[in-house]
């Protein structure tokens, strides 16, 4: 029971008590504060420290001693979590792969099984939230694979893993706080409550907090199962959208052609009517002509693989999208598995895979080259954001390039050359070990690279598949199992 329905307890048995009660009140007022529980010790002391000093402010803000004892004992740190976190694999996953590896034959097949399952639960969740199915049905693959994905973690153990190791302990004790309470309500028992290593929960992978305001009881049994009810998870993907904005009937995005001598400059991210974008001979991929209804509406042109790639029109709902993921690539994945539900092409343009993509230390180098030419990119940590990309598109202006922002490797190339610096060798490949091979064999086999039984084993078809994958990377196939060619596996798939 929590703090303050303990103190009601008392104050309601006061009442009861007849002449005795302000006296009681006044004994509940003044009673001496709730004790945290105390726990085993889990064999790591900074871990128990932390716990215990958690459990006491925990209780100080009114959680319910019994709830802590129940979720955080017998908790133990799990170094596998702590290495996931920390995990920034060397290659960043080229836009093509990201798109290819996730919009899939068999994730468009499962999504449309799905719909045709619960066809009626779709509908009157679209017709009450006003997102499309498609749109719940392309969340719902990305993040658990329409709940066929395993969820190997409690979310007590993984949250408590990540505050008490510290780089971001505020944010970790604060879900921690909201699971807690969803367990105070009875929202969710913890014999059920399953997540990702993250803490990450159910199928639509909420964390609490985001659990307690926007998940849905759809069916109205009492519960916001978001592990097993369908419906409940459908309303509550839809209910997050609604929630953060989604405009029902306004499209996402819409491929176009752009004219030649086009300024890409534009691709900048500012908003221009689509009215504006089509005076500026900007034209639907399909030819066809603006319907009126879109023409009065706002959108940024996006280039997701520089100027040589597909060119999109994002509307505002490609930016809700993002708020459910703060990815560009992730938004645009959602969106092309909603047009596949829908019986619609995807994208026209072919994606420019001859021009290669950076791994992550050759854009860390990127960035360090652009500020040390008085181009601020930004901290120099390997990820592309926005000031990277205003720093490039700023450089090529200056060289008379297409101004795309796209980072290519003639780019870094160019940098070098006006920098005046040679790079370093490039580091020489270790051969995998067996448990390496295995996992290279099964990442390859999740890419779609046929590499046979994941067996540790390099045969023929292993090395055929590795040759193959390295050919799509960019990287020289010499179809060896080396810790570069896991590296870059590990990135392409996610």
């Amino acid at each position: 029971m929590a703090r303050g329905l303990l103190v009601a307890a008392a104050l309601s048995l006061a009442v009861a008590c007849g002449p005795g009660a302000v006296d009681a009140q006044q004994t509940a007022a003044t009673a001496a504060p709730i004790a945290a529980p105390s726990f085993a010790s889990s064999g790591d002391s900074a871990f128990d420290a932390w716990r215990a000093d958690f459990a006491n402010r925990a209780v100080a803000r009114g959680r319910d001693p019994e709830v802590l004892r129940q979720l955080l004992e017998g908790v133990q740190p799990d170094p596998r979590i702590i290495e996931l976190d920390r995990r920034q694999p060397e290659f960043v996953s080229p836009v093509w792969d990201y798109v290819t590896n996730r919009v899939t034959a068999r994730r468009i097949d499962d999504g449309r099984t799905l719909q045709a399952a619960i066809a009626p639960t779709l509908s009157q969740v679209e017709a009450r939230y006003g997102v499309p199915a498609g749109i719940i049905l392309g969340i719902w693959g990305l993040e658990s694979n329409y709940g066929a994905a395993a969820l190997n973690w409690t979310p007590q153990a993984a949250l408590a893993t990540l505050a008490a190791e510290g780089r971001r302990r505020a944010q970790f004790e604060g879900y921690l706080l909201a699971l807690i309470e969803m367990v105070e309500r009875r929202l969710a028992d913890p014999a059920e409550l399953r997540s990702s290593w993250a803490g990450a929960l159910g199928q639509p992978q909420f964390m609490p907090d985001v659990y307690l305001t926007t998940a849905v009881d759809w069916d109205n049994d009492g519960h916001r199962d978001i592990w097993t009810n369908r419906g409940d998870v459908a309303a509550s993907i839809a209910n997050y959208l609604a929630d953060r904005g989604w405009r029902r009937g306004e499209p996402v995005l819409e491929e176009v052609r752009l004219p030649d001598g086009f300024d890409y400059a534009l691709a900048d991210g500012s908003q221009r009517l689509v009215s504006e974008w089509a005076q500026r001979g900007v034209a639907r991929v399909d030819g066809a002509s603006w319907p009126e209804s879109e023409r009065s509406l706002s959108a940024q042109l996006f280039l997701p693989s520089g100027a040589q790639g597909p060119a999109l029109l994002l509307h505002h709902n490609f930016g809700v999208i993002r708020r459910y993921n703060n990815s560009d690539r992730y938004a645009l994945v959602v969106a092309l598995l909603a047009r596949a539900f829908d019986g619609r092409p995807g994208l026209i343009t072919a994606w420019p895979r001859q021009i290669g993509a950076l791994n992550r230390e050759q854009i860390i180098e990127l960035q360090t080259l652009l500020t040390s030419l008085g181009y601020n990119a930004g901290s120099p940590d390997g990820l592309f954001g926005s000031n990277t990309r205003r720093a490039v598109r700023a450089f090529q202006t200056d060289q008379a390039l297409p101004a795309d922002g796209f980072p290519t490797s003639t780019l870094l190339q160019r940098l070098r050359t006006r920098a005046g610096v040679t790079p370093d060798p490039p580091r020489e490949p270790q051969p995998l070990q067996r448990a390496g091979i295995r996992e290279l064999q099964r990442l390859l086999n999740r890419l779609g690279y046929n590499a046979g039984v994941a067996d540790g084993r390099i045969g023929a078809r292993t090395r055929n598949a590795i040759r193959a994958f390295e050919r799509a990377q960019g990287l020289e196939a010499q179809g060896r199992a080396t810790d570069v060619v896991l590296d870059a596996a590990r990135a392409a798939a996610g």
